[in-house]
């Protein structure tokens, strides 16, 4: 895994993390380090740039939801940046999606899903 992080002096000092390569068991020592050094002061806006993140588990995640509540418990906030959709299906399929911050995309499209699992306005009906 790759990390690099850079701090954006602003009115708020907000750090972007940028995170590349795999992020998995072997990876989440340094994720959670770079977390936790970023969060060190409270209310800091960290934001986790994942363009170049080529694959991802869930134990990664995990971690990552964790130091997003850390985050909010301090004033805080972690906001996922460019997030491949592999790692967005898999945030939703965790439920960890309702635990972390993910930034829109500009022309993003937030299309809702019915309990039952049916698409919306499919054209043509699902055939088993």
């Amino acid at each position: 895994m790759v990390a690099e992080a850079r701090c954006e002096m602003a009115e708020t000092e907000d750090c972007v993390l940028e995170l590349g390569g795999s992020l998995d068991a072997r990876s989440t020592p340094e994720i959670r380090s770079a977390l936790h050094d970023l969060l060190s002061a409270p209310g800091k806006v960290v934001v986790l740039d994942l363009g170049a993140v080529t694959s991802a588990d869930v134990v990664a995640l995990r971690v990552i939801a964790a130091a997003s509540r850390l985050a909010s418990l301090r004033g805080g906030r972690i906001v996922l940046r460019a997030t491949p959709g592999p790692v967005r299906r898999l945030l939703t399929v965790s439920r960890l999606a309702r635990l972390v911050e993910v930034e829109r995309t500009p022309g993003e499209i937030d299309v809702p899903r019915p309990r039952d699992g049916h698409g919306v306005g499919s054209a043509t009906p699902e055939t088993a």
